[in-house]
């Protein structure tokens, strides 16, 4: 039987380097079953799925509800590549006047917004383009299914 181990933040440099891949079922059935697969000998390589760039990439927990309307929530983590060059409707991860923070970036002709997927904030007009500091494009979302989840209609769940 295969062990797992858990990583600790402290420790992963050690792996930074190395080649961590995982056997992946090459088609799990989200609908009806799907009839036997003719293997599972597929390798996932974590580095090579999350990572087009491993050195520039950074891992940062969505804190705020100002994303959910496309689906980052709350203690989701961000996958921020910081090699990647924003092009419009990207979610950014930016410093703007002060403030840290994941965005959607939308260019209107000459203007910026930053844009928050929730009614309840409002989009933001980037005045000065020289006080938005980009760190990063979000290139991917990895979500725990066992933390609080709300479904299609609002409703949310507690894993207890």
């Amino acid at each position: 039987m295969e062990s797992h181990l858990l990583v600790s933040k402290e420790s992963l440099a050690e792996y930074k380097d190395s080649e961590i891949s995982y056997f992946i079922a090459p088609g799990i059935a989200c609908g009806f079953p799907s009839p036997a697969t003719d293997s599972l000998e597929v390798r996932l390589s974590i580095t090579d799925f999350f990572t087009s760039n491993p050195t520039a990439t950074f891992f940062g927990r969505a804190i705020g509800s100002s994303l959910e309307g496309i689906g980052i929530f709350e203690n989701d983590v961000l996958v921020i590549d910081r090699s990647l060059r924003p092009v419009n409707n990207d979610i950014i991860v930016m410093t703007y006047e002060g403030g840290f923070t994941a965005k959607k970036v939308v260019k209107e002709g000459n203007e910026v917004f930053l844009i928050s997927e929730n009614p309840e904030y409002p989009p933001v007009k980037v005045a000065d383009p020289d006080n938005l500091i980009v760190w990063g494009v979000v290139s991917k979302i990895i979500k725990d299914p066992r933390s609080v989840v709300k479904n299609r209609y609002g409703h949310i769940r507690k894993v207890i």
